[in-house]
């Protein structure tokens, strides 16, 4: 990569930093980088219902379909007094750029987005079929609702997500399961008595934690069990005992397990639990949610995204590790599997051959003074190119279902 280009990448990374964008709020990023597709040549640019941007390269002849993949949203930045650098800056210090979002993951789309452009620019006339640059909504809450109406507008043949992977090429992840536990009471003063719906909660996760037994696997490692949130209702009624209180959960999920398994376990738990603790009420659901989308529409989930995983010698795999290879890295497959992805939908439900790979650590995600270091970042976008390369150089067809499995 010259240095004319590198200073370009610098500069979009540095642009999108600069746009905060929350879960839900979008939408000034995504005109931003639909105006930077436009001007870079994309041959379309699409806004679907939930606000994605569908970025297409068409390579003029038939052909399979390529899929990068990565947020637009980002996590909260918390106090910016706790910054040393402002969170929507951009700064760029010894060979860093700073900011919320510049790992988890402006850094990766504006790779991505450059990658694209400038393979058209330099081999449009020796490729064969599209690539396809997917800027998402939502992926901190609802990745499953907005990638699957990504997937099913755009049919990819093969899937990079892009994740911080320290340039290495993940191929699976755990997938997760958000579930609601409820406790429920009388209201009355609080001197009248001590088994409030809290109260009882406070024994109902205690039992839950001392029942539950993890599975693991070898690969993946635990599928692990962890509270994360408690309220009760009414809220901040200080001498009023809480009719009902909630505890939220994040379950990891394992290869296998399914929906019904997993409340299969938490309801028997419970159910013991309701026998040995008298008064005790309890209930357990999937808790999806909903929220708003930056367009109008709503989006909702339903609280269960299924673990993915494709076989180290499917042909996708390889072909991404020649692309990595071409690029001038050392191609290595990642002995453990990635964060939570959109790779739960391509991967998982729809047996699209995907990989997650992405310049950066996932340590320095959603983090104070967040940073991509501008190697990295170069390296990124050089790989995302030369996988693309490699695979729309291909006339043979990518199997799909036959080593990519849920």
């Amino acid at each position: 990569m010259d240095e004319a280009r590198r200073d370009d990448l610098v500069q979009l990374c540095q642009g999108l930093v600069r746009y905060p964008s929350p879960s839900g709020e979008e939408g000034e990023i995504a005109a931003f980088l639909r105006s930077v597709m436009v001007s870079l040549g994309y041959d379309s640019v699409h806004v679907d219902g939930y606000g994605s941007l569908i970025g297409t390269v068409d390579f003029g002849s038939p052909g399979p379909t390529l899929l990068l993949e990565a947020q637009m949203d980002h996590a909260e930045s918390g106090d910016p007094g706790e910054w040393r650098h402002y969170p929507f800056g951009g700064r760029v210090e010894s060979g860093r750029i700073y900011g919320r979002g510049a790992t988890d993951q402006k850094g990766i789309l504006a790779a991505m987005v450059l990658a694209l452009a400038w393979l058209k620019q330099d081999r449009r006339e020796s490729l064969c079929g599209r690539a396809v640059m997917a800027a998402m909504v939502h992926q901190e809450s609802f990745e499953r609702a907005a990638s699957k109406l990504v997937a099913d507008r755009v049919s990819p043949d093969g899937v990079v997500s892009g994740e911080p992977s320290d340039l290495t090429v993940e191929r699976g992840q755990r997938g997760r399961a958000s579930i609601a536990v409820d406790t429920f009471g009388r209201m009355e003063h609080s001197s009248m008595g001590d088994n409030s719906s809290a109260d009882m909660m406070v024994r109902l996760v205690s039992r839950l934690k001392e029942d539950y037994v993890p599975k693991v696997d070898p690969f993946f490692g635990e599928a692990t069990l962890t509270l994360t949130s408690l309220h009760s209702y009414p809220v901040d009624v200080r001498t009023t005992m809480p009719v009902r209180c909630r505890a939220t959960f994040d379950r990891r999920i394992l290869p296998g397990e399914t929906a019904e398994s997993v409340m299969r376990d938490i309801k028997a738990s419970i159910s013991s639990a309701v026998r040995d603790i008298p008064g005790l009420e309890a209930r357990a659901f999937l808790d999806g949610g909903d929220g708003h989308c930056y367009t109008g529409a709503m989006i909702s989930s339903e609280g269960f995204a299924p673990a993915w995983e494709i076989e180290e010698e499917h042909p996708f795999v390889g072909l991404v590790l020649e692309g990595v290879a071409e690029a001038g890295l050392e191609p290595i497959l990642s002995n453990r599997s990635g964060f939570g992805t959109n790779g739960c939908i391509y991967g998982g439900e729809m047996s699209v051959p995907t990989v997650v790979f992405g310049p950066s650590r996932r340590e320095l995600a959603h983090v104070v003074d967040e940073y991509i270091e501008v190697d990295q970042l170069a390296l990124g976008c050089k790989c995302y190119g030369s996988i693309a390369e490699k695979f729309l150089a291909r006339k043979e067809e990518i199997p799909g279902g036959e080593g990519s499995k849920a």
